[in-house]
């Protein structure tokens, strides 16, 4: 079948699905390990407190954020598949780093700075190129298969994790996951990973791609969800008030997602919930993530993306209502399979959305000069939620402030409507003139 997948009339686009969706898992399990090891370093660490170790997250987006231009420029350059190497190769460096700390500074060194650079070199814009490169037609479910990754890791390896950390602890517990890292995001994509469907003299989707209508033999030409006819350059992109609908939807998201992750196993103890069955409910929460990813992919596939996001963000509004409510197993229950579904979907739309308007020939460059926006403010969700706990003894008012900013979210995704590119503006407007 690998050999079938490499000659031109193959598709080797699944084999690099089949990579990325191990990749996702590795990267799951260090965005989980630091929630999961927070309470423990409270415990170990007596100086330290909720929003200094949260910080550490901070530092690391607004890294990510500050280097994904050049990251975008890199990939356009080198590949996603050496940014993906070289990224994870940090990430490895990091984590060891980690299971050694002993000092709050080195929580801000190796999360904050090597970690941080390695995720933004080696992580989702490097996958999500390849991805856009081998699919078009279908990229609504490659996307959802590759996402479909983190909510199994999730509902998997949730209470894997607190397990191993109460039974080995959370720094041989670092280097287990450093050793995943290494073979899911180091080994494995050096060795698999294309970086375009030219590279091998085959086409995205495969065969029956969009540049045949999307014909099966014997069958008549698929209705497809929109795309833009022309690739817009990053400049053109970043002309439109579409684009600038989408970063505030997208900071907004990730800044409510950034508060309740991280801290979502304290805030559980904080209601009377035991470890075990918060990380059960942490890992239900991926799960619905899982099944409702899965769902809008296939969706994505006949149906608007824009419409989608738009459902995904009043579900989340309903989910952030419900933690409001969470003083017992059945609410906290509800919150975690409302959220699933409208984190699921988003997490699909979110990635289907900027390729669908604006193209995919300078995909990295636009979503490298969007990201700092996105990342820098975002990143600043852990700490805030945090300091309301610290303040105020519970983090109500942070999930109070996350139902305002997610209204505000749905307002911008309801308005940031498809652009047109700027050449077919011309072809369109009689009253445009012809030369300037």
């Amino acid at each position: 079948m690998a050999l079938k997948a490499l000659r031109k009339d193959g598709f080797y686009g699944w084999i690099n699905m089949a990579v990325i969706f191990l990749f996702n898992i590795a990267v799951m399990m260090m965005m989980m390990a630091f929630g999961q090891f927070l309470p423990f370093w409270l415990q170990d660490f007596p100086g330290w407190n909720r929003p200094a170790i949260t910080g550490a997250q901070t530092v690391s987006l607004i890294l990510t954020g500050l280097s994904a231009p050049m990251v975008g420029i890199y990939i356009m350059k080198w590949g996603a598949k050496r940014a993906i190497v070289l990224g994870n190769i940090l990430s490895v460096i990091a984590l060891v780093f980690l299971s050694f700390q002993t000092k709050i500074w080195h929580l801000y060194l190796g999360s904050g700075v090597i970690l941080g650079m390695g995720m933004s070199i080696g992580g989702m814009l490097a996958t999500m190129t390849v991805i856009n490169n081998w699919f078009i037609a279908r990229r609504s479910l490659a996307l959802a298969v590759s996402m479909a990754s983190i909510g199994l890791t999730g509902a998997i390896f949730s209470p894997l994790l607190m397990t191993m950390i109460t039974s080995i602890g959370w720094r041989i517990t670092y280097r287990i996951i450093a050793a995943v890292v290494f073979v899911c995001c180091v080994l494995l994509p050096g060795l698999f990973i294309k970086n375009r469907p030219e590279d091998l003299g085959q086409v995205p989707d495969g065969p029956f791609s969009l540049k045949t209508g999307g014909m099966k033999p014997g069958g008549a030409p698929q209705k497809r969800p929109y795309a833009t006819p022309v690739d817009f350059t990053a400049k053109e992109a970043l002309r439109t008030r579409t684009l600038w609908l989408l970063v505030i939807y997208g900071t907004l998201s990730f800044f409510t997602m950034n508060g309740l992750m991280p801290n979502q196993i304290d805030f559980l103890r904080d209601v009377g919930i035991s470890y075990i069955n918060a990380s059960i409910a942490a890992g239900i929460l991926s799960a619905v993530m899982l099944i409702s990813s899965l769902g809008i992919g296939f969706l994505g596939l006949r149906f608007s993306m824009h419409s989608l996001a738009i459902g995904s963000m009043a579900i989340a509004v309903a989910g952030y209502v419900t933690i409001l409510f969470a003083h017992s197993m059945p609410v906290v229950l509800a919150y975690c399979v409302i959220l699933g579904i409208g984190f699921g979907i988003q997490s699909i739309a979110m990635g289907n959305i900027f390729p669908n308007f604006f193209g995919v020939s300078e995909f990295p460059k636009i979503m490298g000069y969007t990201m700092p926006f996105n990342t820098i403010i975002s990143s600043f969700g852990a700490p805030v939620a945090s300091a309301f706990r610290q303040k105020t003894g519970t983090y109500m008012p942070a999930f109070q402030l996350s139902i305002a900013l997610l209204v505000v979210a749905l307002i911008c995704i309801v308005f940031a409507k498809p652009p047109l590119h700027p050449s077919l503006k011309k072809q369109t407007d009689p009253l445009e003139p012809s030369s300037l």
